[in-house]
């Protein structure tokens, strides 16, 4: 899949002619902290909404004193580098340009998420366990064949670097909720489980459980 799949097309983008009052209504309209700010198919900027509150004359954009360029993706490109630039800028959408840099639309954090759950196995029944271990010790074929040794499906597995330390951590997640033998398994081989989550409720949504697991990502404990 490519990013330029992942457009939302109902997300307008705004001109060089249209007013500060304007811009800020349509991202209340919206539910949305940013909006793109093109001159044609030219992408030119991408609009906050902080921006334009703390902007002491507020005019059409064209005149706005914050126009700079902003962050942007091609189309062609995985998902996932839109699911990077989202989270490092902390913005509410990306907007998306061509191979000839023209204005292609916009993918919001919440088109990405959902990507997200339904490519990271986050919408099957199942367990989650999260390995600690230094980068030199990661091996993918000793964790897939201890899985299986449990006939234990690996469903998505993915890989958390902790900057403030050496450590990495390894997001496991299963196809099944019973995982007690396989917990046992990796720590006879030594691996430090750093916590198992079973399956979570029905009624929680989607983008709860991925919110909860990245809670605890980013907590370093």
């Amino acid at each position: 899949m490519f990013i330029q799949e992942l457009i939302s097309p109902e997300i307008p983008a705004l001109s060089l002619g249209d007013h500060a009052d304007k811009a800020l209504q349509l991202m209340q309209d919206l539910h949305l902290s940013h909006l793109p700010l093109v001159d044609g198919t030219e992408y030119k900027s991408l609009i906050h909404e902080d921006d334009l509150l703390e902007w002491d004359n507020p005019d059409v954009l064209a005149q706005a004193p914050f126009l700079v360029p902003g962050p942007v993706v091609y189309g062609h490109l995985h998902p996932y580098e839109a699911i990077r630039r989202a989270t490092q800028m902390d913005i509410s959408l990306v907007p998306v340009i061509d191979k000839d840099e023209q204005y292609q639309g916009v993918v919001t954090r919440y088109s990405l998420l959902d990507y997200m759950s339904q490519h990271s196995g986050l919408d099957k029944p199942g367990g989650i366990i999260i390995l600690e271990m230094r980068p030199v010790d990661y091996s993918l074929s000793e964790i897939a064949r201890i899985c299986e040794n449990n006939d234990v499906i690996i469903l998505n597995l993915q890989i958390f670097t902790q900057p403030e330390s050496d450590m990495m951590r390894v997001v496991i997640k299963t196809n099944t909720r019973e995982v007690q033998t396989l917990v046992a398994s990796f720590e006879r081989y030594e691996y430090n489980v750093r916590q198992v989550f079973g399956e979570l409720p029905a009624q929680e949504s989607m983008k709860e459980r991925y919110e909860s697991l990245m809670r605890y990502i980013n907590m370093g404990t």
